[in-house]
Protein backbone atom coordinates (compact mmCIF):
# COMPACT_ATOMS: atom_id res chain seq x y z
CA UNK A 1 0.00 0.00 0.00
CA UNK A 2 1.59 3.17 -0.86
CA UNK A 3 0.36 6.65 0.18
CA UNK A 4 -1.03 8.21 -3.04
CA UNK A 5 -1.17 12.19 -2.14
CA UNK A 6 2.38 11.60 -0.33
CA UNK A 7 3.80 10.22 -4.29
CA UNK A 8 1.65 13.12 -6.13
CA UNK A 9 3.03 15.77 -3.73
CA UNK A 10 6.41 14.86 -4.38
CA UNK A 11 6.24 14.25 -8.43
CA UNK A 12 4.01 17.81 -8.14
CA UNK A 13 6.93 19.52 -5.78
CA UNK A 14 9.99 18.41 -8.22
CA UNK A 15 7.90 19.41 -11.34
CA UNK A 16 7.31 22.47 -10.01
CA UNK A 17 10.78 23.29 -9.22
CA UNK A 18 11.76 22.93 -12.48
CA UNK A 19 8.94 24.72 -13.83
CA UNK A 20 10.14 27.31 -11.63
CA UNK A 21 14.07 27.66 -13.08
CA UNK A 22 12.26 27.65 -16.38
CA UNK A 23 13.25 24.39 -17.10
CA UNK A 24 10.85 22.93 -19.13
CA UNK A 25 12.21 20.19 -20.93
CA UNK A 26 13.67 18.86 -17.58
CA UNK A 27 10.28 18.95 -15.40
CA UNK A 28 8.55 17.43 -18.16
CA UNK A 29 11.71 14.41 -18.39
CA UNK A 30 10.83 14.17 -14.85
CA UNK A 31 7.27 13.76 -15.15
CA UNK A 32 7.43 11.04 -17.96
CA UNK A 33 10.28 8.55 -15.87
CA UNK A 34 7.91 9.63 -12.81
CA UNK A 35 4.92 7.95 -14.48
CA UNK A 36 6.94 5.46 -16.31
CA UNK A 37 8.10 4.24 -12.75
CA UNK A 38 4.97 3.95 -11.15
CA UNK A 39 3.63 1.70 -13.99
CA UNK A 40 6.63 -0.29 -13.59
CA UNK A 41 6.16 -0.39 -9.43
CA UNK A 42 2.54 -1.77 -10.49
CA UNK A 43 3.74 -4.49 -13.19
CA UNK A 44 6.16 -5.61 -10.01
CA UNK A 45 3.09 -5.56 -7.92
CA UNK A 46 4.42 -2.68 -5.63
CA UNK A 47 0.89 -0.84 -6.03
CA UNK A 48 -2.24 -1.81 -7.37
CA UNK A 49 -4.54 -0.88 -10.52
CA UNK A 50 -6.74 1.50 -8.06
CA UNK A 51 -4.03 3.31 -6.48
CA UNK A 52 -1.82 3.74 -10.18
CA UNK A 53 -4.65 5.04 -11.45
CA UNK A 54 -6.14 7.35 -8.46
CA UNK A 55 -1.89 8.67 -8.88
CA UNK A 56 -3.00 8.99 -12.37
CA UNK A 57 -6.03 11.47 -11.83
CA UNK A 58 -4.60 13.54 -8.73
CA UNK A 59 -1.29 13.86 -10.47
CA UNK A 60 -3.63 15.26 -13.78
CA UNK A 61 -5.51 17.55 -11.56
CA UNK A 62 -2.63 19.12 -9.61
CA UNK A 63 -0.89 19.66 -12.77
CA UNK A 64 -3.57 21.25 -14.66
CA UNK A 65 -4.21 23.27 -11.52
CA UNK A 66 -0.37 24.65 -11.68
CA UNK A 67 2.35 24.36 -12.36
CA UNK A 68 0.69 23.53 -16.00
CA UNK A 69 3.65 23.18 -18.66
CA UNK A 70 2.86 19.56 -18.98
CA UNK A 71 3.52 18.10 -22.23
CA UNK A 72 0.18 17.39 -23.76
CA UNK A 73 1.26 13.60 -24.76
CA UNK A 74 2.49 12.77 -21.28
CA UNK A 75 -0.76 14.08 -19.84
CA UNK A 76 -2.73 11.85 -22.45
CA UNK A 77 -0.28 8.77 -21.00
CA UNK A 78 -1.97 10.12 -17.41
CA UNK A 79 -5.34 9.87 -18.84
CA UNK A 80 -4.95 6.08 -20.16
CA UNK A 81 -3.93 5.33 -16.45
CA UNK A 82 -6.59 7.22 -15.10
CA UNK A 83 -8.89 5.72 -17.23
CA UNK A 84 -8.80 1.99 -16.24
CA UNK A 85 -5.37 -0.27 -15.09
CA UNK A 86 -5.43 -3.20 -17.32
CA UNK A 87 -3.27 -5.54 -19.45
CA UNK A 88 -4.07 -3.35 -22.36
CA UNK A 89 -3.73 0.00 -20.96
CA UNK A 90 -0.68 -0.97 -19.48
CA UNK A 91 0.92 -1.57 -22.63
CA UNK A 92 -0.38 1.44 -24.57
CA UNK A 93 0.90 3.74 -21.96
CA UNK A 94 4.04 1.76 -22.26
CA UNK A 95 4.13 2.28 -25.71
CA UNK A 96 3.63 6.12 -25.15
CA UNK A 97 6.45 7.03 -22.94
CA UNK A 98 8.93 5.06 -25.49
CA UNK A 99 7.80 7.18 -28.10
CA UNK A 100 8.28 10.03 -25.79
CA UNK A 101 11.50 9.32 -24.97
CA UNK A 102 12.71 9.15 -28.12
CA UNK A 103 11.58 12.84 -29.10
CA UNK A 104 14.25 15.24 -28.97
CA UNK A 105 12.28 18.04 -27.05
CA UNK A 106 9.34 17.73 -24.29
CA UNK A 107 8.92 21.28 -23.91
CA UNK A 108 6.69 21.73 -26.81
CA UNK A 109 3.25 22.56 -24.86
CA UNK A 110 1.17 22.07 -28.06
CA UNK A 111 -0.06 19.37 -29.96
Amino acid sequence: MVNVDEVVDKIVGVFSKFIDNDDIENGNRYLLASIETLIYEYMAGMIDSQELSEIARKLRDKIVEGPAYANPFIMEVLGILEEKVDEESINEALEKTRRLHMEERLDRLEV
